[in-house]
């Protein structure tokens, strides 16, 4: 499969909510609003991507933006600005349509993400896994960060959230 990944628009948010729900549905926190959604892409529309296919269904989402070192920030938390200077690239949220996972979305999305994070000069990423998404990320070279952050710091993210670090390429 050859998603078309680009930019998320505010137009796309109710679909994301969508597949965000159905992602989400058996997760140990609250899913997120529209306004958290909408507040990253407007800090940081170059790292909020979409896949679509070519009938424009869309087909996953990556939520993302530069940070700092430690604290991730809290979910349903709206950013008043992006850190100066920015240390990480901070993936906030990804997620693909049941239908075509295993197929690359995901990794279509990750990989320009990754690329448009470089190019800001950003050399280290981070994240929170829940559920069962520390092994997917273990795969794209994440590791737990265990002690780097205060385990209250992930309390929104629900029972069993793992911070992960990498060094980007």
């Amino acid at each position: 499969m050859h998603p078309i990944i680009r930019p998320m628009r505010a137009d796309d948010v109710n679909a994301v909510l969508a597949l965000q729900a159905i992602a989400y549905a058996d997760a140990a926190f609250v899913p997120e609003g529209a306004a958290v959604y909408l507040n990253r892409m407007s800090l940081a529309p170059d790292l909020c991507l979409v896949a679509q296919s070519a009938a424009g269904d869309l087909l996953g989402y990556l939520v993302s933006h530069p940070w700092h070192d430690g604290k991730p920030p809290a979910l349903n938390t709206q950013l008043s600005a992006l850190p100066v200077p920015a240390t990480r690239w901070y993936l906030h949220d990804c997620a693909v349509a049941a239908s075509v996972r295993g197929s690359g979305v995901a990794a279509a999305l990750y990989e320009a993400a990754h690329d448009a994070a470089v190019c800001r000069g950003l050399r280290c990423a981070a994240l929170v896994a829940v559920g069962d998404a520390a092994g997917y990320w273990a795969q794209r070279g994440y590791r737990p960060a265990l002690g780097t952050v205060p385990v209250q710091a992930l309390a929104s993210y629900g029972e069993g959230a793992c911070y992960m670090t990498r060094v980007l390429d």
